[in-house]
């Protein structure tokens, strides 16, 4: 019976920690070894963890100094002993089939890594109503599923929804020291997978606080998400040639999504840097890539975006589109 790893980074979420490790220790698939990892949290975490580790013999504690989430999910990499290795985060629930459904469709079809679908629920008390069926799966090679995570549709950049071989994992350190660091880290295991699933199954639930995104502060922490998406179109003109373009585009296209995220905010002289900055990156871009793979309308977007930014992104606002 195979060992499976569920890495679990753990930073000031005493609310909902109990909540989470619950769903993860109430698997239908028991054989699991739940690595808590307390990212030197400065509220009740860490006697938590430890209170857990006291009631289940499953669970094992790592207490580190905090270095951010990529930095946690690596020292749990590191420590875990199973054969495959899962990702929870620590306000979040899983479904209590996830793991035995996941590991079943792996092993079956003799799939590196999986990937689930996901839902999101914006208050607790929180519960998955499961029935006997399963979703149907999709069997992808390592360029489809490339394909599809630049699309950010079927596939996404996010590491929870994802059961993977533990040696692949291993080879697949997280990036540190930045915000977004899923973006790279799927991109890397896909590229290191053969054979790729993916279930439309909703496995995963992800806890969305209260507050649009659109809405929220920008800080300089928020261009990590598109140094993650150069870093990522860089990597795929390298080793996935035909699929460049495509990943060039969802870089420019990050870029003006930041911007206009921008002109939802107050116009203060941070933001007007903020929003220059976001332009020249724009601008550096391969061009000539991004219209290559590009429809009319949004040529005529990105055309609009080139020489006059503030207001084509205001007007983007105002209709709502890309929000």
């Amino acid at each position: 019976m195979d060992l499976i790893s569920v890495i679990i980074p753990v930073y000031n979420t005493e609310k909902y920690l109990d909540a989470c490790v619950e769903s993860v220790a109430g698997q239908t698939y028991d054989n699991l070894e739940i690595i808590l990892v307390d990212d030197g949290s400065a509220d009740n975490c860490p006697s938590m963890c430890d209170e857990w580790a006291r009631r289940d013999s499953r669970i094992r504690v790592i207490h580190k100094e905090n270095g951010g989430q990529g930095e946690a999910r690596n020292a749990g990499i590191e420590a875990a002993r199973g054969e495959y290795i899962g990702f929870v985060d620590s306000d979040d629930i899983v479904s209590p089939v996830m793991y035995e459904r996941l590991l079943d469709s792996l092993k079956a079809n003799k799939a590196d890594m999986i990937q689930c679908a996901m839902q999101k629920f914006e208050s607790y008390p929180f519960s998955f109503s499961v029935t006997e069926d399963v979703a149907p799966l999709r069997i992808l090679t390592k360029e489809e599923a490339v394909k599809a995570l630049i699309a950010e549709g079927a596939i996404t950049s996010t590491c929870p929804s994802v059961l993977l071989r533990a040696e692949i994992a291993k080879e697949t350190p997280f990036d540190t020291g930045m915000i977004n660091e899923d973006v790279m880290w799927v991109y890397r295991a896909l590229a290191n997978s053969g054979r790729i699933l993916l279930t439309g199954e909703k496995l995963y639930a992800y806890y969305q606080r209260e507050g649009s995104t659109m809405n929220s502060e920008y800080t300089e922490k928020r261009f990590d998400a598109l140094k993650a998406n150069r870093m990522r179109a860089d990597a795929v003109k390298s080793d996935f040639p035909d699929l460049y373009p495509l990943a060039e585009r969802a870089y420019a296209g990050s870029c003006m999504y930041h911007y206009q995220w921008l002109c939802r905010l107050s116009d203060t002289a941070e933001y007007r840097g903020f929003r220059e900055r976001l332009h020249s990156m724009f601008l550096a871009s391969d061009l000539k890539a991004v219209y290559s793979v590009t429809d009319f309308k949004y040529k005529l977007w990105y055309t609009a975006f080139r020489l006059l930014p503030a207001p084509t992104c205001k007007i983007r606002n105002i209709l709502k589109i890309g929000l």
